[in-house]
């Protein structure tokens, strides 16, 4: 018997075996009388129709998961796409290596899903649009000129390369390397998003819009002079 301050519940086989004032008394109390078999069949069948409901709406759900990851992985694949001449330069992640390699002509435009290893390769221009995700090492390499379209996301190393130009406005997101390179002028404005090495170059003076996130380091070379506009949140290391 279910009791609370409203009614009274009794199931029908109780209600049976009620003496006769007993039923008066209940009928006196408004008593709800209520099959338990018929009240037993509706709570299992409404948990069966629940449950059946979940399973369906987790069947949406799974399908519906796996088909955004196929799109996902069918966007990717098709964003980033390796070019056939360096299929066998290039790993799982998208890094591309032609370390040492001979001279040839890359294509242009060149999108890396990861980092460009050019160190100490004899290829002596790179294309004129050029996207790097990751790094970009050009050290000990023939490129003597950047290209006029150059995005990279990570660090950018030039150290003991042919290089004679920076790009005006060039932005490198990580560190730049400079070292030992014959450049003997920055372009004017100029991001850092790391540090700045500048050690056995030929550089005497920093660009008037230079902006370096990190520090600088001299590694010898002469500065006499920081220019007004230049925006240095490290340290400058002689």
């Amino acid at each position: 018997m279910y009791r609370n301050n409203l009614s009274l519940i009794y199931y029908s086989d109780d209600y049976k075996a009620c003496t006769t004032h007993q039923k008066r008394s209940l009928g006196s109390h408004n008593a709800l009388v209520i099959n338990a078999n018929s009240l037993s069949t509706r709570l299992k069948t409404k948990t069966l129709t629940g449950q059946v409901n979940t399973t369906a709406a987790l069947r949406h759900i799974a399908i519906w998961l796996l088909l955004s990851l196929l799109s996902m992985n069918q966007s990717v694949a098709k964003s980033v796409t390796v070019p056939q001449l360096l299929l066998n330069h290039t790993d799982s992640y998208g890094n591309v290596s032609l370390r040492r390699s001979a001279e040839l002509v890359l294509p242009d435009p060149l999108v890396v899903a990861g980092n460009l290893n050019l160190e100490n390769s004899q290829i002596r221009q790179l294309p004129n649009s050029l996207t790097v995700n990751g790094n970009l090492n050009l050290a000990y390499s023939n490129i003597e000129y950047l290209p006029a379209q150059l995005r990279i996301g990570g660090y950018l190393n030039l150290a003991h390369s042919k290089i004679v130009a920076i790009n005006e406005g060039l932005q490198v997101n990580g560190d730049l390397s400079l070292m030992g390179t014959k450049l003997t002028k920055l372009p004017a404005r100029l991001y850092v998003g790391g540090n700045l090495y500048l050690a056995n170059s030929t550089i005497t003076e920093l660009p008037q819009f230079l902006f370096v996130k990190g520090n600088i380091y001299l590694g010898g070379i002469t500065i006499t002079h920081i220019p007004e506009h230049a925006q240095i949140e490290g340290m400058i290391y002689q």
